[in-house]
């Protein structure tokens, strides 16, 4: 039955799983579009994306939804793009805050683009142990004790000029080499450490097409938003782990 299933969605179109390996759309255009048509920041960008990244070091919670731009996109190496709504709903899937309670996000080194005022770069490194339970859709992944050390990785986060974000690239490692979780950043880091060791490398077959059956099945939470509900300004055709278009 599970043979059947992978090879009906392996034969679907492209359109009805959004799984796409096209070239034709360049996504410098995006970046473009970011750059509000040359126009300069009337608030400090350093100071409020510090603002920003500090939010889970002072309240142990993410940031509330006044950060964030209606137009939101949020893409990491095999994950997006996805909007705020998606990203929230798959984030509390997992209960990460109860599986790593000691979970310490360390981000330093923020740096405005020189091509794009609005543009900031950050990077970071968690740290946690897995002492508590980890949800991933109904599967539970008791503890396990192994102490979590991602390797330090590189963050993006894009205003608008109306002083919310409506961009973030997450995750990128910096080394693949360094810490305990064979090179997967941030949230896969983690889950890496629980014990769900998926492939963490953008072109990887396993995962997109695991990707691919959550996104046709609605279960586990989406790697990426259903096509009606990505913004218009990403018009990159490349989803979840996708190689790059």
């Amino acid at each position: 039955m599970v043979q059947r299933l992978l090879l009906f969605v392996l034969s679907l179109p492209v359109a009805a799983v959004a799984f796409s390996t096209s070239t034709n759309t360049p996504t410098t255009n995006i970046f473009e579009y970011l750059k509000w048509d040359g126009a300069t920041p009337d608030f400090d960008v350093l100071g409020k994306t510090k603002e920003y990244t500090s939010v889970f070091e002072r309240t142990g919670k993410g940031p509330g939804p006044e950060w964030y731009d209606d137009d939101y996109v949020l893409r990491g190496g095999v994950i997006g793009p996805i909007n705020l709504k998606d990203l929230r709903e798959a984030q509390g899937g997992f209960d990460l805050a109860a599986a790593f309670p000691d979970l310490k996000v360390i981000t330093f080194g923020h740096t405005i683009d020189p091509e794009n005022p609005f543009r900031c770069f950050y990077f970071q490194k968690w740290r946690g142990t897995h002492t508590g339970t980890l949800l991933a859709g109904k599967q539970a992944y008791d503890a396990t004790g192994n102490y979590c050390e991602t390797p330090v990785s590189m963050f993006t986060a894009v205003w608008t000029p109306g002083g919310k974000i409506i961009y973030e690239q997450v995750g990128s490692p910096i080394d693949r080499f360094e810490g305990t979780t064979k090179g997967k950043a941030a949230v896969f880091g983690l889950l890496h450490t629980a014990g769900l060791d998926l492939p963490g490398n953008p072109g990887s077959t396993k995962l997109r097409l695991l990707q691919r059956l959550g996104h046709l099945l609605g279960v586990g939470g989406r790697s990426y938003s259903k096509e009606e509900d990505i913004p218009a300004w990403w018009t990159s055709k490349s989803r979840g782990a996708d190689p790059t278009d």
